[in-house]
């Protein structure tokens, strides 16, 4: 499995697709999943959660959906998630995904879930993930999902101190440990040039607000905190010119055992 983390503009989405398909051309079975990818594997963006007597209210208010929302519905201990992305049974009904979408798991500004609950229900997930993903031999190359969404939500919205952040991510890596991962972490010398780009190429002005710089500088002083306390290997590699070919070279040597720039 290889990790592909970094902050927005880093190229992690070109680069692991490229990553994906230079697998393929080697010969190996490669799966890849961006961020936003439905039916994701690891990922619980796009899922309602519910306590036991929340889902069981759901189910009394929309009868005439409640055997489609059991038949999705994934169940953990008293615990409920819905997956809702693309479901045509629920985007129909106005009310009830407008009352999904307030029920969000994950990637929201009006978390539903106890910092406790949040932190154990991704782990179980992971932990279900790579005992699926054990019985195929596969690569999956995955985007964005195992440091930037847990400590987006964990930082921003739970307002996590830094070691429950490790805590959390730990957590996660101890389910995938088995699974031989590999994490690279693109980066830039400077996040406030970086925001400043890439805000300027998307048209989104909130990226380089100096809220939005403060929070990414956080975010990556986290990051790169970790990355030496994780069971597995990881590779910070440093996109100073934006020289995506060299990135792409360097991402190969490091998915291959090989020693690669490290900002560290």
């Amino acid at each position: 499995m290889v990790l592909v983390e970094g902050l927005c503009g880093t190229g992690k989405s070109t680069l692991a697709e490229k990553l994906h398909h230079y697998l393929l051309q080697q010969g190996m079975q490669s799966c890849f999943y961006d961020e936003g990818a439905e039916g994701h594997p690891s990922s619980l963006n796009g899922h309602a959660f519910f306590r036991e007597e929340e889902y069981r209210g759901f189910l009394e208010r929309y009868p005439k959906t409640a055997d489609e929302i059991r038949k999705r519905a994934l169940r953990d201990g008293n615990y409920y998630l819905l997956p809702n992305r693309g479901v045509r049974e629920f985007s129909e009904q106005d009310v009830l995904y407008a009352e999904l979408k307030t029920r969000e798991l994950c990637w929201t500004d009006t978390p539903r879930a106890e910092l406790w609950e949040f932190t154990y229900l991704i782990q179980r997930h992971w932990a279900r993930f790579a005992e699926l993903a054990s019985t195929k031999d596969t690569v999956f190359v995955l985007e964005a999902v195992f440091f930037q969404h847990q400590i987006h939500d964990l930082f921003k919205h739970y307002k996590a101190s830094v070691s429950q952040i490790e805590q959390h991510i730990h957590g996660i890596a101890d389910q995938i440990s088995l699974m031989n991962p590999v994490l690279i972490y693109l980066t830039q010398p400077s996040v406030r040039e970086q925001q400043t780009w890439i805000s300027s190429i998307r048209s989104k002005p909130q990226f380089a607000t100096e809220q939005n710089i403060a929070f990414m500088e956080n975010r990556k002083r986290i990051e790169l905190g970790l990355l030496d306390t994780l069971p597995f290997p990881t590779h910070a590699i440093v996109n100073e010119n934006l020289d995506w070919e060299d990135v792409f070279s360097k991402m190969v040597c490091a998915i291959n055992g090989e020693t690669v720039h490290s900002l560290r």
